[in-house]
C-alpha cells in the first residue's frame, strides 16, 4: 500500500501543478472600467512614436490620455490616445514660432 499512496502523491501533485499552469497562462482580467488600459509610460512611448520628442504636460481624462509637448521643429503638437488600448484619437500641431515669423 505505501506505494500506491506514494503514486497518488505524485499523480495529486502533477495535477496541480499542472492547473497553477494553466491559470498562470490564462490572459490577465480585462480593465475595470474607468481604469486605463495602457500606463503613463505607454502613452508617452504612443505620443513619441508620432512625433512628439518633448512631452511638457500628461494627464489621464475622460478615458484619454491627453498629451502636450512639441515636435522636432518646435510645432506645439496635442496627442489624445484612448486609454484603454492606446489607440490614437486626435493629433494636432500648431506652426512652429519661427514659421509665423514674416520673411
Amino acid at each position: 500500500m505505501p506505494l500506491y499512496r506514494a503514486a497518488s502523491a505524485w499523480a495529486l501533485a502533477g495535477t496541480l501543478m499542472l492547473q497553477a499552469g494553466i491559470a498562470a497562462a490564462q490572459p490577465a482580467a480585462p480593465n475595470q472600467p474607468g481604469e486605463p488600459g495602457i500606463s503613463m509610460s505607454e502613452a508617452r512611448r504612443i505620443a513619441i512614436d508620432n512625433g512628439m520628442v518633448r512631452i511638457e504636460e500628461i494627464e489621464l481624462e475622460d478615458c484619454l490620455w491627453q498629451l502636450n509637448g512639441s515636435d522636432n521643429i518646435g510645432a506645439d503638437i496635442e496627442i489624445d490616445l484612448r486609454a484603454s488600448d492606446g489607440k490614437v484619437v486626435k493629433i494636432e500641431r500648431d506652426d512652429p514660432l519661427s514659421a509665423a515669423a514674416p520673411p
